[in-house]
């Protein structure tokens, strides 16, 4: 007899579209065999775009009015990915109703109301999860293990950067992404929060931003005029300024003593999406580039004969974590991409849904990430370094 678990999907943009994606292939993975995944509604107020998800996916019906999802007792699991602002209101009632919340990073505007949801999360008893989905792509998390095993010895220094040309064109509208009051940050918190994340997956906790440099250089764009989301279009008259950064440039200190930096830009034009991490250390160094995310570049100290050494090139396969629960044909160099990061982190998350182990990105995993970020910004507006509480 198959176990049944009814999802609920609030937020039809991209992000949802890739959780959507990750419930739908869920059970490529052995351990969920004999479950039933019922995708039931898709909530968002574009019903063009509710329409097309339901459709893509496969979801019952769609919906616009998120307390009907609150208050039915038959959805089990409901995963959001909405605008930051939204979580604070709309997260812990879910979670008070008794369902399972996966929530798209970073978990609202500061760390302050993520702290919130997590104590909404511990009185309610619910599984939760925040989305750091690039924890999950296979070479990422084999440098994860890597540097936890000690292979490359003490981490001494790193450099990290996420470059992306979502925002590079000035005429895009002035979405809820540019308004500080809306997003919590720019550059800073939304393509920052997988970077920093990616430094702490990696490298360890951090202890302290040196040094921040925070630019705005498309300083304002056309009004929003019409549509919903993504499908927002431009006004061709009204222009509104732009709160929050384009760029930053973040130095950093880990708890081990490490150094690096942090390098983000949302106007990388040309660079249509990379996130980036190479970690140096006593006996090797390794770099990930999730442009070339079925890679990983490794260099370990005594492995080749010296004077013919140097750095390899390993191609992602079963051996990664991830890999073979998610690859359609689990054989080395047969490519895996973003999308399995998301089928990575839905199986886990349904999988302690169902009593089998627990999450490894639960929403306490947002807090330390917020706050090197709310740092981030401290430091930048008061031109010194700032302690990560």
């Amino acid at each position: 007899m198959s176990t049944t678990v009814r999802i609920a999907l609030i937020g039809a943009g991209y992000a949802g579209q890739s959780h959507a994606f990750g419930y739908r292939n869920a059970q490529l993975d052995d351990s969920l065999n004999g479950v039933e995944l019922i995708l039931d509604t898709v909530v968002d107020p574009n019903q063009q775009l509710a329409d097309y998800v339901k459709g893509k996916y496969c979801f019952r019906q769609t919906g616009s009015d998120i307390s009907q999802v609150v208050a039915r007792d038959d959805i089990d699991i409901v995963s959001l990915a909405l605008p930051n602002r939204m979580y604070i209101d709309v997260v812990p009632p879910i979670m008070r109703s008794g369902k399972h919340v996966f929530c798209e990073k970073p978990l609202g505007l500061d760390a302050a109301e993520a702290q919130q949801m997590v104590s909404a999360a511990a009185e309610a008893g619910v599984v939760n999860a925040v989305g750091f989905s690039f924890r999950r792509i296979p070479a990422l998390a084999a440098l994860h293990e890597y540097v936890k095993a000690g292979r490359l010895g003490d981490i001494e220094w790193f450099n990290a950067h996420y470059f992306a040309d979502y925002a590079a064109d000035p005429r895009q509208p002035r979405t809820w992404r540019y308004v500080m009051e809306e997003s919590g940050g720019g550059a800073i918190a939304d393509i920052g929060a997988h970077a920093l994340d990616t430094v702490r997956y990696v490298v360890g906790d951090l202890a302290e931003v040196v040094s921040t440099s925070l630019t705005t250089l498309i300083t304002e764009r056309p009004l929003p005029a019409g549509g919903i989301g993504h499908s927002q279009k431009a006004s061709e008259t009204e222009r509104g300024a732009v709160t929050n950064d384009d760029n930053a440039l973040v130095s950093l200190k880990a708890e081990s003593g490490a150094i690096g930096t942090v390098t983000l830009s949302r106007i990388a034009t040309g660079v249509p999406n990379d996130l980036a991490i190479e970690v140096h250390g006593t006996k090797g160094w390794a770099r990930f580039s999730s442009a070339r995310m079925d890679e990983l570049t490794l260099f370990e100290q005594g492995v080749s004969e010296a004077g013919s050494d140097g750095a390899r090139t390993i191609v992602a396969g079963p051996a990664f974590p991830y890999f073979a629960s998610t690859a359609a044909m689990p054989g080395r160099g047969v490519g895996t991409g973003y999308d399995e990061a998301f089928m990575a982190e839905i199986q886990e998350f349904v999988g302690a849904v169902l009593g089998h182990g627990e999450v490894s990105n639960p929403f306490a995993t947002a807090i330390p990430t917020m706050k090197a970020i709310a740092a981030a910004q401290q430091s930048a507006r008061s031109g010194r370094p700032v302690k990560i509480d």
